[in-house]
């Protein structure tokens, strides 16, 4: 074979390759995105508007790159081959730990306390929760809170090398705490599990595992006394099915490796109240006739595995992934006991992001003097609580790292939740009746210890 034809067929070769696939996007059928995966949508040649879409050669780029055929075996290929040689991730959230372990690499801040909550942030999430508490009692609840450790927190060993703690104390040991001087019941999941031997988290997953979600069962029930439940972690179990890991999928979008699993031989008894589609759902209801009492969890992954053990311990049950916290759905369901469940790597979220109810209101007597700090209010008819104005505030000048905050709107005083999103000075958030909004704004905190009214009150 001639040199010349020799180099005409190495060419074709080379050509019909790289057009395998975009060739093969059209004629294959679209593989599913990988575990918290998301792929670009179909790009938009006009938008809603009718107007011509001048971004639709990026949607394009963006479509191309993330349908392509066979994406998710190059990517999985690609990530096993520089696993193996060169011991790094391919994937930038997840970690590769020692003897096949997987973690998600913003857990090792958390480990590292690289980036620790400020007093102010705890103190803001402490005095939030127990807003929420009040909020509870008020319709005669019990609320408890709870943290999910971070896999790194719990088997430290199987992390690469990350480096040592800088501080003494985690955010979690932070904010026990403040949660104590807050009278904010909290329910330790930490000392049940680092009290085992046995690895009860997934090796390529960032949760627990059936295990560990029959753990923190255990370990919540004793909290909260319900004698009617037995536990279940000293049962009888068996092999169950097999687990494909979250970050394992993340890392390795076709790969097939799982890990062993187990189940316990006690049955659930109870069942859902309407059919879901998955753990992962927003909003699950369960209901037990052979159980009492009526429980609402806010909860998030980690609820994935443990709302099944829960559910069975309560008569009726509702399980909801809303975050901000929705506290209408504690009046939809009646519920006498509330649960807050937060996974640790997620614990900021409790000191940004305002829960949803209406503002306590509080009275006050004499009429306290002016201090230094200024303040900044934003009102927004948000549609979260029908009747009430969410309003978001930010304190400017000396203010204690422990004093709550109040909002005065003509005769009507209320406090507020000290938390909102991360910025200069001291944010605060609340839900006041809409008739009531638009009054005359003054806001009152507290420094050296002492309650002042804001120099100035700023509203746009």
């Amino acid at each position: 074979m001639k040199a010349k034809t020799k180099a005409s067929l190495a060419i074709a070769a080379f050509l019909t390759v790289c057009l395998i696939p975009s060739v093969g996007m059209f004629l294959l059928p679209e593989g599913e995105a990988a575990a918290n995966q998301t792929l670009a949508q179909p790009p938009r040649l006009f938008l809603e508007d009718g107007s011509f879409n001048s971004g639709v050669l990026d949607e394009v780029t963006d479509y191309v790159a993330d349908h392509f055929a066979f994406r998710q075996e190059m990517i999985t290929a690609s990530a096993a081959l520089d696993a193996a040689v060169f011991q790094v991730s391919d994937q930038e959230d997840v970690l590769l730990g020692r003897e096949g372990w997987l973690f998600y690499r913003e857990t090792v801040d958390d480990y590292l306390r690289t980036n620790p909550l400020s007093e102010r942030q705890l103190f803001g999430a402490a005095r939030t929760l127990a807003l929420l508490q009040e909020y509870a009692a008020d319709r005669g609840a019990r609320l408890y809170v709870t943290v999910a450790p971070n896999k790194a927190s719990l088997y430290p060993e199987y992390l690469p090398q990350v480096g040592k703690p800088l501080g003494d104390r985690s955010d979690v040991e932070r904010l026990i705490p403040r949660l104590e001087e807050q009278g904010v019941a909290y329910i330790d999941l930490f000392s049940p599990f680092q009290e085992r031997e046995e690895v009860l988290y997934y090796r390529t997953d960032s949760h627990w595992n059936v295990r560990g979600a029959a753990l923190a069962h255990d370990a919540i029930i004793s909290a909260l006394g319900k004698d009617d439940q037995e536990p279940f972690f000293s049962g009888p179990w068996h092999a169950g099915e097999s687990h494909l890991g979250d970050l394992y999928e993340m890392l390795y979008p076709t790969g097939t490796r799982t890990e062993e699993d187990a189940a316990f031989d006690r049955a659930f008894a109870f069942s859902y109240a309407r059919d879901i589609r998955s753990p992962e759902d927003q909003f699950i209801q369960t209901e037990n006739p052979d159980r009492s009492g009526n429980l609402l969890m806010f909860r998030d992954s980690f609820g994935n595995l443990l709302h099944s053990f829960l559910a069975d311990a309560y008569g009726q049950a509702a399980f909801s992934r809303a975050m901000p916290y929705q506290m209408s759905l504690l009046d939809q369901t009646g519920a006498d006991t509330v649960i807050l469940e937060i996974v640790e790597r997620n614990l900021d979220w409790w000191a940004t992001r305002a829960p949803i109810f209406p503002a306590p209101e509080r009275t006050l007597t004499g009429e306290p003097p002016q201090g230094e700090a200024g303040a900044e209010l934003a009102a927004d008819d948000d549609g979260q609580l029908a009747g009430y104005v969410r309003i978001e505030g930010r304190l400017t000048g000396p203010v204690d790292d422990d004093s709550p905050i109040y909002l005065r709107l003509g005769e009507h005083l209320f406090e507020a939740s000290p938390v909102g999103e991360a910025g200069e000075g001291v944010p605060f958030t609340l839900y006041v009746p809409a008739e009531f909004a638009t009054d005359e704004a003054e806001v009152l905190y507290q420094y050296d210890g002492g309650l002042l009214r804001a120099a100035r009150t700023v509203r746009p």
